[in-house]
């Protein structure tokens, strides 16, 4: 007992005591001196909790929480089901309130990583970015006052050779020295760059990860001084960094930004990025007005390249600035868990009111006992907040388990490397929203309820019969029915459709032997002006790629167990350029179809394969031939089509000599050339794996020296293509030390990375579509057991008066009935809108012109009528309930 209410309890005592020596002597007897004084008193329990309501103490208190816990036991399946339901609103919170943090509002986990920033040139004209800013970068870092180890650098990726002649991809960042200074980079071992490593006459240097030393050189404590190999350079390792340490973004390994040996004329030479920190005392406002002021002089000294570029200072991890769009999208997704808190908690307060309800009786007995209708409020949203706290213990270990295991995963397939300063850790921000969360369902699912019930407590409480024609469910409560039945007739299609997509992925057959090919995705140093002329240097860099592609082969296919080498645009399975299609008509289909004959257009997916292709492929020419080298020579039209394209696009007809062309719609360069078709080719599905066909490949032959993205595919027969990878390795090293393979990998597992992905969000939805089915039944069930045991004495009186069953079991269910059967029609509402506005999604069966078909039809009808029975369960026992009740007990109930 409180000190508060041992003084409340000697007050009472003290003033009973004076009342009852005051009736003494008057003459009254002890025993009648003391009820009298009571009887004056009024009731002690009563004005003990007047007290403490007026001094704040009862708002809630221990003991309401003691009840709530009382409440979950006694009540296990409500629990059960209001505790996972209130748990997935609060780790759906969690993870995306984490994630929208995470791209809007990151920081760096560094000392003042508040104060590092970025200097950036926009081109107000084109609104976009200017990245050259080299020119830029040189003047600034002589005159700006406001920012301090202003810095650059440059990203790049190359292959790194150990002396084993292993060649793999590093990711490599060109940076002033200033970068280690600024971003507290002390070294494991060795030293950093610094400014004389940048000077042109400087010996090539480079400083490594901790995770390059240990994977690479085997935590070689003699590492430094070592020569290696990288791209077409030979630095001598000059130091190794602590474990974590990764900046500018996600690099592993670092040389020296030699801006001096660079072409710096303004807005050219390579692609850099500026960083810096304020000042001591400066802040972003003062640091752009003397950037603006600079950016100014500049515009006047150089019109020509300066009039339209604007200097800005930003956040380090914010380059474009954070402004209304991004804090109208932050709260669009505040708003989103905000209603979907509503939702579920709206649905947990529907069970949490016909439990209440039950209670009733009670609440009214405490009513008359002089307890207020706040006091009762905040009883019972105490009850939910003892519910939406343990919840919120099961939602924040999900929450943190789902973060851990699969979001960083997740994001790597999506995005590639992540910056080092994604953390996916929860942050006080985050358990602060959780909190809120929390608060925020049990005042849903708590105080709604008890509102409802509380109303007219007193007016009831006039009445014989406590809640006789009191409590009904309101609209908000059809509502929130109607809902939530419209989410589970929704979750489990959804579920369904990622099923279907995720079975045509594993199942998706390009047409040849996948499992004896290997897949090599390359890539070679970029020069460092992308966009620059064509140079001497240039033509000749690019002209030495054909050789380079030219010995490759060769040499790969002198390997054991090899069968054959080609190139690709893109590899089988992956995405595939789809363009719209115009056919050509012969003299013969002109005269018949007349001059103003409507032109055909179709859509076909276009691939740019190597003249060998479908011979490695063992890929048979069932009509015409196959492509020959003159073919791929320039200004040669001949194109290979399968027979997916012979069935969509001509319709049938024959193939060869067919003239096709590819039409871009807005594209002032008009239509481009016509192809002749020269081959049909089998069954080769490109396209797609998850899209629904169907699949028009369109075949036309190239030079892999010339493709956007070069893919050389490895035939191995009789064993795994995986094994001859580090010999591969070790030869594009030896041909080339700037042609990357930044990506090896058996080509029947391209798709692992989608596949899991897609796994992982139908694990969710099936989750969603569980915790959706048994909290619409489990309300369902509310409803119907409340509606029965309120309408208890009507059923009696009216079977006692010879009614009809069925007649009375649907005046009792019929507006239950029409709640569902609107919450099934809402649901398969929106799933016949997303077939029709995505046919090829499947969802389920729409035609290619986004029309239902007839079976597509019949499939929605027989879904809906088995989600409907599906929530008719959860009326089977109220209904069992109302048929068992005799006249006598009901006419005895109160």
């Amino acid at each position: 007992m409180s000190k508060a209410d041992r003084d409340l309890d000697n007050e009472i005592a003290a003033h009973l005591a004076e009342a009852v020596d005051d009736y003494v002597s008057r003459g009254l007897g002890p025993e009648e001196a003391r009820l009298a004084a009571l009887r004056d008193f009024g009731g002690v329990t009563q004005v003990k909790q007047v007290h403490r309501e007026m001094r704040g103490l009862t708002f809630m208190n221990w003991l309401d929480f003691k009840l709530g816990g009382r409440m979950l036991v006694k009540y296990p399946g409500l629990t059960i089901v209001g505790g996972l339901a209130m748990a997935f609103a609060i780790v759906v919170g969690i993870v995306i309130f984490q994630f929208a943090g995470l791209f809007l509002y990151p920081s760096l986990p560094l000392a003042n990583g508040d104060r590092i920033v970025q200097l950036s040139l926009r081109d107000i004209s084109e609104n976009q970015q200017e990245p050259k800013a080299l020119y830029d970068f040189i003047s600034w870092r002589d005159s700006l006052r406001t920012i301090d180890n202003l810095g650059a650098w440059r990203d790049s990726t190359r292959n790194l050779i150990v002396a084993d002649g292993d060649a793999r991809p590093a990711f490599v960042a060109e940076m002033s020295s200033s970068g280690f200074a600024i971003a507290d980079g002390q070294p494991l071992m060795g030293r950093v760059l610094t400014p004389a490593d940048e000077q042109p006459a400087a010996p090539a240097v480079a400083v490594i990860s901790h995770d390059v030393w240990q994977t690479r050189f085997g935590s070689d404590p003699n590492v430094l001084g070592r020569t290696v190999q990288l791209g077409g350079e030979h630095p001598t390792i000059v130091g190794v960094m602590r474990d974590g340490f990764a900046f500018p973004v996600s690099h592993e390994l670092w040389v020296p930004l030699k801006t001096a040996v660079l072409d710096h004329a303004p807005r050219s030479g390579p692609a850099i990025t500026v960083f810096g920190a304020l000042a001591h005392g400066e802040t972003f406002e003062t640091a752009q007005a003397e950037l603006t002021t600079h950016g100014r002089r500049a515009a006047a000294e150089q019109k020509p390249t300066h009039e339209h570029l604007e200097p800005r200072v930003v956040s380090y991890t914010d380059p474009d600035g954070a402004g209304g769009e991004d804090m109208t999208f932050m709260l669009l997704i505040y708003f989103f868990i905000g209603m979907l808190v509503i939702l579920i908690c709206g649905n947990v307060g529907l069970l949490l009111f016909a439990r209440a309800a039950s209670r009733e009786s009670d609440l009214i007995v405490r009513t008359a006992l002089g307890a207020s209708r706040g006091r009762i409020v905040s009883q019972l949203f105490a009850e939910a907040l003892v519910l939406g706290g343990l919840a919120a213990v099961i939602g924040m270990a999900v929450a943190v388990l789902f973060l851990r295991n699969w979001a960083m995963t997740f994001l790597e397939i999506n995005y590639g490397r992540l910056p080092f300063w994604w953390d996916l850790s929860l942050s006080p921000a985050t358990i602060t929203a959780a909190i809120v969360l929390t608060v925020l369902a049990a005042t849903v699912a708590g105080v709604m309820p008890a509102l409802k019930i509380t109303r007219g407590m007193g007016d009831r409480l006039k009445q014989t019969t406590a809640g006789a024609g009191g409590l009904r469910f309101g609209g908000v409560w059809t509502v929130v029915i109607v809902a939530q039945v419209a989410i589970t007739v929704v979750f489990p299609a959804v579920a369904w459709f990622e099923n279907v997509q995720l079975g045509r992925m594993q199942d998706f057959n390009p047409g040849f032997a996948t499992n004896q090919f290997l897949a090599v995705k390359m890539e070679r140093d970029a020069p460092v002006d992308s966009n620059a002329k064509p140079d001497a240097a240039t033509v000749e860099r690019d002209a030495r790629m054909a050789a380079t592609l030219g010995e490759l082969r060769s040499r790969v296919a002198e390997l054991p167990g090899v069968a054959g080498v080609t190139f690709a645009e893109t590899v089988p399975g992956g995405e595939y350029l789809e363009r719209r299609i115009e056919l050509g008509y012969d003299a013969a289909e002109k005269t018949a179809r007349g001059p103003e004959a409507p032109v055909l257009f179709r859509y076909g997916t276009v691939a740019e394969t190597d003249t060998s292709y479908f011979d490695v492929l063992d890929a048979p020419i069932l009509a015409g031939r196959a492509f020959n080298a003159a073919d791929a020579e320039h200004g040669a039209r001949a194109a290979i089509v399968d027979q997916g394209f012979v069935d969509h696009v001509l319709q049938g007809r024959n193939p060869i000599g067919q003239q096709v062309r590819f039409v871009r719609p807005g594209n002032p360069d008009g239509p481009s050339e016509w192809y002749s078709v020269v081959g049909l080719v089998g069954k080769l599905d490109v396209g797609v794996p998850y899209r629904k066909g169907p699949f028009a490949g369109f075949y036309l032959p190239g030079t892999p020296d010339l493709f956007d993205d070069v893919h050389m595919m490895i035939r191995v027969r009789g064993g795994d293509p995986m094994t001859v990878a580090p010999q591969v390795r070790q030869i594009a090293a030896a041909v080339d030390p700037s042609l990357r393979l930044v990506q090896i990998q058996r080509v029947n597992e391209l798709n692992d990375g989608m596949l899991w992905v897609i796994r992982l969000w139908m694990n969710i939805t099936v989750v969603m579509s569980s915790v959706a089915l048994l909290l619409s039944l489990a309300g369902l069930y509310a409803v119907m057991a409340f509606v029965v045991a309120r309408r208890t004495r009507e059923i009696g009186v009216r079977v006692a008066l010879g009614g009809s069953r069925r007649r009375i079991l649907m005046a009792i269910f019929r507006r239950p009935l029409i709640q569902m059967g609107l919450g099934v029609l809402a649901g398969i509402s929106i799933i016949v809108a997303a077939t029709v506005m995505y046919p090829y999604s499947d969802g389920p069966g729409a035609d290619e012109a986004g029309g239902l078909t007839a079976a597509a039809l019949m499939m929605q009808a027989g879904y809906a009528a088995l989600m409907f029975g599906v929530c008719m369960l959860a009326c089977v026992v109220p209904t069992r309930r109302a048929l068992n009740i005799e006249p006598t007990v009901a006419l005895r109930t109160e």
